[in-house]
């Protein structure tokens, strides 16, 4: 194996899947957890949050409106900036 392959994996290991899951709904679960991640890390400000996953707001919009993810928080305050 290449060398970049060899060296051990950092971060969090994953859990192994109990539930049978197909590709597209892993890849929404896994697209949601990094979405609301980012949103709960910009305190709901979509342009951090949007930077934070290397990416445009106008493509976290599209995400967060794919994955059923409202742009508001209990106050009611939409922050979009």
């Amino acid at each position: 194996l290449p060398h970049e392959f060899q060296t051990p994996a950092t971060g969090t290991p994953l859990e192994p899947r109990t539930e049978k899951t197909n590709l597209a709904e892993a890849v929404d679960h896994f697209e949601r957890e990094l979405v609301l991640d980012a949103l709960k890390k910009s305190q709901g400000v979509q342009t951090k949050a949007a930077q934070l996953l290397g990416t445009t707001r106008r493509i976290l919009k599209y995400k967060m409106d794919k994955l059923g993810i409202s742009p508001t928080y209990p106050d009611g305050v939409a922050r979009d900036l």
